[in-house]
Parts: C-alpha cells; structure tokens; sequence
C-alpha cells in the first residue's frame, strides 16, 4: 500500500525517511484535482513562510492532472511536505494544509477529492500516493484504485473483469497496486456484497493500458462521463 495519511490524522505509511548529503529532502509532484471546482494546489515550504503553484498558479479544473514538479525542501521542514487548496484563482484557501511524510526521493501524486464549502465526511481533502515504479512485467500493466466516490454510500467492493481485486473499501481507501494482464481491464465497482455481474454497478468503465504502464483510476461522483472513473497514466518520463 502507497497511500500516504495526512500527518494531521497522525498516521504515516512509507518507509524509512531519508535525505541526502547535504540534508535536501526532495520529491517528483504532480497534482490531480477531483474535486468539482477549479482548484489549485499549493506547497508550503519554509515552516509555512514560503509557498508555491503547483500550476503555476493556472489551477485545475474537475479530472486535470498538472506537470509534475521537483519540490526540495533543507532541514526546516525535513521530509515532512505541507500542501493546501485554493478555489480557483481566487487565493480564497478552500481545502486546508496537509502534510504528508515523503519518506524517500520518488515520484508523488497529490489529490484534491470531496466537495468545496462542505463540512461534512465529503468535505474537500487532500490524499497523496506514493508511485510504485518496480519493474512491471512486460505483458503487464499496474493500477491501483482510489474510493474517492461519496461518503456516505457504504463500502464497495472492486473487480477487474471477474476477478474480486478489492472488498470493503470505505471512502477515502484505496485498493494496493495491482499487476494485471493487459487484457483485463474492465473495473467494475459495486456495493459490497454484490458480485461483478450485478445489472447496476456504481461504475464501470474500460481501461486502455499499454505494456509497462501504471495507472492511477479514480472512482469519482462527478465525472460526466467514462463511468464515474477517472484514469491517469503515471509512467516516468524517459
């Protein structure tokens, strides 16, 4: 599991923290924005005395994903990255700072998910992942899925093709990256319980991935199209 908790909910999930020789600590990081609104995602560096777009302060509308960035931060703030939401590019802080441990050099994808001036459990947040770029087998493809649907519509279970791959996942959770052959890509999402052939899924849509590619497929409530799934390819630049 790559998910990284927000250190506000004082939970950590990673491996061992790092730094360099001269006592950098720095992370490759894109931003997604699933949220309903544009949004931008800020870094906050320097004890919260710096910050910067990670945008460029051009912001996201629902389903974009920014270029990513390499963000480096000295001793201040260690490994121990802090990022906050703004609506549109208003200034006007929308989702509020949340730091997540990056515990090594590698590449990350920050989230926005949830709903703006909601102070609900769907209230906007922000997630963080870890990308796991292992060496993939050449006939495969790696995904891992995010519950980033509503709040309050109880546990799902998750399938590609008819293989269960996930069950139980809460809001929020999100399945481990999975190693899959190419030709299964169909994710089917259903309540918990219910098996892959129910004749009203939540979501389904089909994958296109390519040999060696890693995907990030979100499970949103907004999408107007593609099934309520929203996919990304993450593979590292070569």
């Amino acid at each position: 599991m790559n998910l990284i908790k927000g250190l506000v909910l004082s939970v950590v999930v990673g491996v061992l923290a790092g730094c360099n020789d001269d006592d950098t600590y720095t992370a490759d990081v894109s931003a997604i924005n699933l949220v309903n609104s544009e949004v931008d995602v800020y870094w906050q560096f320097e004890k919260g005395h710096e910050e910067m777009s990670l945008t460029d302060k051009n912001g996201l509308l629902f389903g974009e994903k920014s270029d990513e960035k390499m963000l480096v931060q000295d001793d201040s703030d260690g490994n121990v990255f802090a990022f906050y939401g703004v609506k549109g590019n208003s200034l006007e802080t929308a989702i509020e700072s949340t730091r997540f441990r990056f515990s090594e050099h590698a590449d990350y994808v920050v989230y926005t998910f949830g709903r703006l001036d909601n102070d609900s459990a769907q209230a906007a947040q922000l997630g963080a992942v870890k990308i796991n770029d292992d060496e993939i087998a050449s006939s495969k493809y790696r995904v891992i899925i995010f519950h980033t649907y509503v709040a309050d519509m109880g546990k799902i279970d998750i399938y590609m093709g008819d293989e269960k791959v996930a069950e139980n996942l809460e809001y929020g959770d999100t399945t481990n990256y999975l190693d899959l052959p190419i030709e299964r890509n169909e994710l089917i999402v259903v309540k918990a319980g219910q098996g892959a052939n129910t004749q009203n899924p939540i979501a389904k849509a089909t994958l296109s991935p390519q040999a060696g590619d890693i995907q990030l497929a979100y499970i949103t409530s907004t999408s107007e199209n593609e099934g309520n799934i929203k996919s990304y390819k993450v593979n590292k630049a070569q």
